[in-house]
């Protein structure tokens, strides 16, 4: 009976297994891919984007450059990034999401060893104009060019998600990385990056990227064939000439910038600005910088779950005043009234955090309703050829106006004024075409 009763626990175990693969398969492909791009993205943007400054104090200390010396890598990362965007969403439209992100993903295995063979100057400078590259044919870009492709009726939820990786990549990658650093050394910390692209991100882009649902015969949403009256609608969309002729587009690149510029001074100077204007301890500090980017995460997964109810142009809005709440509470409170209250910082922290989150997933929705997902990769590729102006303009202004003052608090004011004005400014967004504005533009 013995054997009688584990020949039935083990029929039992095997149909479960047989039910647990056939829902597997019967998940619409559209949700595997946005999960591996959460994983993707975890490892590729939140390494690409996060890590290097971990990295800084071992540089100084093995080849004795400046900061100065050192900062220039993410002016120049920052750069090529920007510029290489536009690249990448024809590219993305002529070749393909997945041989794009292949040849994008190898590059970034190289550069990670060529970090780890670091010799000089020159070097590390030529590494960063390569990463720019890799990095923006891995990441963002790709990346919210497939979830437009693929959703429509979730696409909120399917933008929220993906996005996430960046977020949970940026919270939790610096850690691993400093302590990799300790453990192994930091040219072997970069060989274990290029080991995890080549052997995690390469195969899940093989497997799971496709750039469009027809390439798999299947439907935006993963609705049936039998569900529509006639065939599925081919993609639909204005071109990029015709975009950059309308007002909408003069508009997002409008909020675009103002997001960018606010952001990247807000991010890089908050710590200096908290330990030595304020005399916050260093520890302290960090505390609540790594707590913008953990509300940051929530922002992202409730501003998902809206975009699929709520207008996104109305989300747009309220994640612009997040943002500017920011700044503007550190200007109230340690300005204004002078206080000196440490915990006060959540009040930075939370909404920053939050708006950051639901900017990103908001950006590209709207960007889709309002051009259509045709040309999407190209036209946010052009839109996103601005990020490199929050490093040459945002953060180099600020520290002039500290420099120039002795205090953060005129970059603090200029930051909140430039985030409320692209919240007024997003109040006049509108879809191009009419005809363009589907359930993502209630």
């Amino acid at each position: 009976m013995g054997g009688h009763g584990s020949r039935g626990g083990g029929l039992a175990r095997a149909r479960q297994r047989s039910r647990s693969i056939g829902t597997l398969r019967a998940v619409f492909h559209g949700w595997k891919l946005v999960g591996a791009l959460c994983v993707i993205l975890f490892f590729a943007a939140g390494g690409g984007l996060y890590v290097f400054p971990v990295f800084i104090a071992s540089l100084q200390a093995e080849f004795g450059w400046s900061m100065t010396e050192i900062s220039g890598t993410a002016a120049l990362f920052a750069v090529t990034m920007g510029l290489a965007n536009p690249l990448v969403g024809r590219l993305f439209t002529r070749f393909g999401a997945r041989t794009v992100m292949l040849a994008a993903a190898g590059l970034s295995v190289l550069t990670s060893l060529a970090y780890a063979g670091l010799q000089n100057l020159a070097m590390l400078y030529t590494i960063a104009l390569v990463s720019g590259c890799a990095v923006a044919g891995t990441t963002i870009l790709p990346a919210q060019a497939l979830v437009t492709n693929w959703f429509q009726e979730f696409r909120g939820r399917a933008m929220g998600l993906t996005m996430l990786g960046i977020g949970l990549g940026g919270f939790l990658l610096p850690s691993f990385n400093e302590w990799l650093i300790r453990r192994v050394d930091w040219r072997m910390a970069w060989v274990v990056g290029a080991g995890i692209m080549l052997g995690v991100v390469v195969p899940l882009i093989a497997v799971y990227v496709r750039t469009r649902p027809s390439d798999l015969d299947l439907c935006v949403d993963g609705v049936q064939p039998r569900q529509q009256a006639d065939d599925p609608a081919p993609a639909s969309g204005l071109s990029v000439r015709q975009a950059v002729a309308t007002q909408t587009f003069w508009l997002l690149v409008g909020v675009f910038l103002l997001q960018l510029v606010g952001v990247a001074a807000l991010n890089f100077h908050f710590v200096p600005f908290a330990t030595q204007e304020i005399g916050f301890p260093a520890r302290e500090v960090a505390f609540y910088y790594g707590s913008t980017v953990g509300f940051s995460i929530v922002g992202r997964l409730a501003f998902g779950w809206l975009a699929d109810r709520f207008s996104p142009a109305r989300l747009l809005t309220l994640s612009f005043l997040l943002l500017a709440a920011g700044p503007g509470m550190i200007e109230l409170c340690f300005f204004a009234l002078g206080l000196r209250d440490g915990q006060l910082l959540w009040l930075y922290a939370i909404p920053f955090g939050m708006g950051v989150g639901g900017n990103a997933v908001t950006m590209p929705i709207l960007v889709g309703v309002c051009f259509g997902e045709l040309h999407f990769s190209e036209i946010m590729g052009v839109l996103m050829s601005g990020f490199a102006l929050g490093i040459i303009v945002g953060i180099p202004g600020a520290g002039f106006i500290f420099d120039r003052t002795g205090s953060y608090e005129g970059a603090i004011v200029a930051c909140t004024i430039g985030l409320l004005l692209a919240m007024l400014l997003s109040l006049w967004i509108r879809p191009a075409d009419p005809t363009l504005q589907r359930a993502g533009g209630r």
